[in-house]
């Protein structure tokens, strides 16, 4: 492909989108300067695979990669990670997608919190197939943290890949504790749908009235990041800060550290 003119050819035998969907489609166009620099001989094959496609519609397609690609071969996946959420809760979900990652677990990245799970089915099934389960993690960004802002809506990226060598299993857990249950349907417009889906497991045991409580279990420490509702909606703002700060300096444990600017409880 030169730079400006896409030559993609339909070697998967399946119908790819026209041009001006693959020019207007930034996961696909922003990562093509790069790829061209770093690969300049290589020939691109992008594809565009919508959010409500099925696995069973993935196993042509995955079939067809696994067919046609080889040692010279390389299945780059473009997705946007967490976003439209709060920075912490953000970081909640992309510790349990970077866990899922590392184990190599194709069923749970389909339900990560993330722009085309899909996506992440087939390039880890690939790689499974491939026999290259060493997962590394290049980069790792938050727009909250560049930008300082515990309450705007963040997005995150994660740069990592996969390759020849020993599989390391990762021992992360992640939970959201609710203080009452909260309907999918009546929450788009309020904490929003992609709160609803991205970590192990949701429970209703929150022990602080009107916070949600997410929580990422790592082997030597946990962090739990507090999110105050008001009428079902996230706090924010000066709101915010003042009931954390309420519930924080009810806390004595010496064994805790305290960040009342993010709302996290540290414990190590």
């Amino acid at each position: 492909m030169s730079s400006g003119t896409a030559n993609y050819k339909n070697f998967l035998g399946l119908d790819l989108p026209s041009n001006d969907a693959i020019q207007n489609d930034h996961g696909i166009f922003n990562p093509l300067t790069d790829l061209k620099k770093y690969f300049p001989s290589a020939d691109f094959f992008p594809v565009i695979i919508g959010q409500k496609t099925t696995v069973s519609d993935l196993q042509p397609l995955l079939t067809q990669i696994k067919k046609h690609c080889g040692f010279d071969c390389l299945l780059v996946s473009s997705v946007d990670f967490s976003h439209y959420l709060p920075v912490t809760l953000a970081t909640v979900h992309d510790a349990y997608t970077l866990n899922n990652f590392q184990n190599l677990d194709t069923d749970k990245l389909l339900i990560s919190e993330v722009d085309s799970p899909q996506s992440l089915y087939l390039l880890s099934s690939f790689a499974k197939y491939q026999q290259a389960p060493s997962w590394s993690v290049f980069a790792h960004t938050n727009s909250g943290f560049i930008a300082s802002d515990p309450d705007s809506e963040t997005i995150t990226h994660i740069f990592g890949a996969y390759s020849r060598g020993s599989k390391i299993l990762g021992n992360v857990l992640t939970f959201i504790h609710l203080p009452y249950t909260l309907n999918r349907q009546q929450s788009q417009n309020t904490v929003g749908d992609r709160f609803f889906y991205g970590v192990d497991k949701t429970v209703i045991d929150s022990y602080v009235p009107n916070f949600i409580i997410a929580k990422i279990i790592y082997p030597n420490k946990v962090i739990k990041s507090f999110l105050p509702l008001e009428g079902n909606a996230f706090a924010r703002g000066p709101r915010k800060q003042q009931l954390i700060k309420q519930y924080f300096d009810t806390i004595s444990s010496p064994n805790v550290t305290k960040d009342y600017f993010w709302g996290t409880l540290i414990y190590e």
